[in-house]
C-alpha cells in the first residue's frame, strides 16, 4: 500500500523491529516484538497520534511481525484491516482477519497480534471508560459490570462498513495539518462521541441485547413525558410530585413505570440525568484559564445541586474524574 492514511502525521519509515516497538510504546503502551528475521529489514511504516483518551494509528510492515502488547485494562483496542491478512490472540480466542474485518481487543488479557508480509492496519486505542460512560447514557441507567466485545464477530458486515466509514473519517479529518491543535475539545468530544457510538451500536458486546431492547420496546407515553419533563427541569429542584403531575399518572404508577421499562426509580434516573447535564456543562464551560471551587458549585448550582461534595463524589463514579478537573480540561491528559 504506497498511501497510508495518517501522513501528515508519520512517525515512522522503513523502521527496524527496535522502531516500531519504541514508536508503538510512546503510542499506545508497552510491547515487545519479534519478526521472522531477528535483526533484518522489516520496512516498518508508522503513522499516528494521541489526542489522550483516544490514539489514531496506520501501521504496515513489509515482512511478517509479532507484536505482544502488555497488559492494559484502561483500554480497548479496535484493528481494522486494509490489506493482508492478521492472526490475533486475545485471551482464549483466536482470530483470523482479512481486508476489511474489524477485530476489538481487550487489551486486559494477553494478547498476540501476528502481521503478515505487505499488510496494513488502521488501529484507534480509545479509553474503556468512555465506552461505559456512553452505553450508559444510551440505556439511561448504570451498567453493574464492564463491557465485553465480540473479538471479531461473525456475519457482521454492517458493523465493519459503519467502522471502516468512521474510520476513513477520522483519519481524513487529522490528515489535515495541525487540526488536533484547534482551540477547545468540542471537535474532539464529538469525534469521541461518534467513535463510542459506532463500536456500541454497531458492535457485538455484553449489552448488546439490553441495547436493543432499550430500542425495540417504546416506554409508555406517560414515561416518555416524565423524561422530557426531567431534562426540561433538570435545573430545578424536582420532585415525585411534579412528575406525575407532568405525566398525568399517580406516583405508584410512575415508580412501577420507571423500574420497568426504566430499570431505575424515578429518583436514580433524575440523579443520572443531572449528572450527565452537569457533565456537559463542565466541557463547554469557560473555565480552563480561571479554575476555582466557586466556579464548579457555581455549575452545580445551577444544575439544581446544593451538595456539591457528595455529587463530585457521584460524579467521580461515573467518569472517572472530579468535576474541577473536567472545568479545568485535565481529562485528556
Amino acid at each position: 500500500m504506497t498511501h497510508l492514511p495518517l501522513a501528515t502525521h508519520e512517525l515512522l519509515r522503513d523502521g527496524d523491529l527496535g522502531d516500531v516497538v519504541s514508536v508503538g510504546s510512546q503510542l499506545f503502551w508497552q510491547n515487545h516484538g519479534e519478526t521472522v528475521d531477528p535483526g533484518g529489514p522489516i520496512n516498518a511504516r508508522f503513522n499516528g497520534l494521541n489526542l489522550g483518551v483516544m490514539s489514531i494509528a496506520c501501521l504496515s510492515f513489509g515482512t511478517e511481525v509479532t507484536i505482544e502488547p502488555v497488559c492494559n485494562e484502561q483500554h480497548l483496542i479496535v484493528q481494522t484491516s486494509l490489506t493482508g491478512q492478521s492472526t490475533t490472540v486475545n485471551g482464549h480466542q483466536k482470530v483470523a482477519a482479512e481486508p476489511g474485518d474489524v477485530v476489538v481487543i481487550d487489551a486486559s488479557l494477553p494478547t498476540k497480534i501476528q502481521f503478515a508480509k505487505d499488510c496494513a492496519h488502521l488501529v484507534l486505542k480509545i479509553d474503556r471508560a468512555l465506552i461505559a460512560q456512553k452505553l450508559s447514557q444510551l440505556l439511561q441507567q448504570d451498567i453493574g459490570g464492564p463491557v465485553v466485545f465480540d473479538l471479531l464477530p461473525e456475519s457482521n458486515g454492517a458493523f465493519n462498513r459503519a467502522w471502516m466509514e468512521t474510520m476513513r473519517f477520522l483519519c481524513a479529518f487529522y490528515d489535515r495539518p495541525q487540526q488536533e491543535n484547534l482551540p477547545g475539545d468540542h471537535l474532539l468530544h464529538s469525534h469521541l462521541d461518534l467513535a463510542t457510538c459506532t463500536l456500541i451500536s454497531c458492535g457485538r458486546h455484553s449489552y448488546s441485547g439490553r441495547l436493543n431492547d432499550a430500542g425495540d420496546k417504546a416506554a409508555p407515553g406517560h414515561i416518555r413525558r416524565s423524561c422530557e419533563y426531567i431534562d426540561a427541569h433538570i435545573k430545578d429542584s424536582l420532585t415525585l410530585a411534579d412528575l406525575c403531575r407532568a405525566s398525568g399518572v399517580s406516583e405508584r404508577a410512575l415508580q412501577l413505570g420507571f423500574k420497568k421499562h426504566l430499570g431505575l426509580t424515578p429518583t436514580a434516573f433524575i440523579r443520572n440525568r443531572r449528572l450527565h447535564h452537569l457533565h456537559q456543562a463542565l466541557l463547554h464551560a469557560d473555565g480552563r484559564t480561571n479554575v476555582s471551587r466557586t466556579n464548579v458549585s457555581r455549575v452545580m448550582w445551577d444544575h439544581g445541586i446544593s451538595n456539591p461534595g457528595r455529587w463530585a463524589q457521584l460524579y467521580y463514579r461515573r467518569y472517572g474524574c472530579y468535576p474541577a478537573q473536567t472545568l479545568a480540561g485535565t481529562t485528556r491528559n
